[in-house]
């Protein structure tokens, strides 16, 4: 089964996470699968609004998969691992746990239904990739912090009052309401709707980890290059280095 899939509806890209037998948890498949989406997306002209969406009942994504946890979870995250100026709109149903609640901040609007939960565990276990710290522009700042810090689940309307979503629908009705949201931002000027996203977003103050992860990831390609080995082979050969660009 792939991990999470891609199908294109009259200039909207649905992607879901595809596992609802493990709940829609994040390994290393799927952070690559969503990795891939956004590329896509990204570059294809034909569609003009993301939709992600977590498979199956069982809810959004319950996170990192703890089974087979997954390397660099951030690639999995929109508008963070891959630079894109066209909405991307989350559609929450059940519950959106740790990396899950990650994603939905970064998406650029979301939807999610009435009976959805929002945890972000990390406070009660320890552990922290840092990404998550970066929310004040994206929501109340007491009442955000009051959410990371205490580790409690918070429902759809407690996220809807301090902007974490957009809307609170009826239970399953969270990917149908996000679709006829992405169809109206469709229909509109795709230029224009890329520079009122482009514009917004270059108001918002990146937080350190949102600067860091891109450029971690660039100079660690340069690190375990093909380059890099040809320029120390050539330095203790004593001749000029071949670069390729690899």
């Amino acid at each position: 089964m792939t991990a999470v899939t891609y199908e294109s509806r009259d200039g909207i890209a649905c992607i879901a996470i595809n596992r609802p037998e493990m709940r829609n948890a994040l390994n290393n498949d799927a952070v690559q699968g969503l990795q891939a989406a956004w590329q896509r997306f990204a570059r294809d002209e034909g569609d003009r609004v993301a939709v992600v969406h977590g498979a199956g009942e069982q809810g959004f994504t319950s996170g990192a998969d703890l089974k087979d946890m997954p390397r660099d979870v951030w690639l999995a995250m929109p508008n963070l691992s891959v630079p894109c100026d066209k909405p991307i709109i989350a559609a929450v149903n059940g519950f959106a746990v740790g990396a899950g609640s990650t994603l939905v901040m970064l998406a650029d609007m979301a939807v999610a239904d009435d009976d959805a939960r929002f945890i972000y565990p990390e406070a009660k276990i320890g552990a922290f990739a840092g990404i998550m710290a970066g929310f004040p522009p994206r929501m109340q700042y007491k009442a955000g912090l009051e959410w990371l810090m205490t580790g409690d689940a918070m429902g759809a309307q407690r996220a809807y009052e301090i902007g974490l979503i957009n809307r609170v629908v009826p239970k399953g009705q969270a990917l149908a309401v996000a679709m006829e949201l992405a169809a109206k931002i469709a229909a509109n000027a795709p230029l224009v709707v890329q520079a009122m996203k482009s514009i917004a977003r270059r108001t918002l103050p990146a937080s350190p980890t949102e600067l860091y992860y891109p450029q971690h990831r660039l100079i660690q390609g340069i690190a375990t290059s093909e380059d890099v080995a040809e320029g120390v082979a050539s330095f203790k050969e004593k001749r000029a280095p071949r670069f390729t660009g690899r």
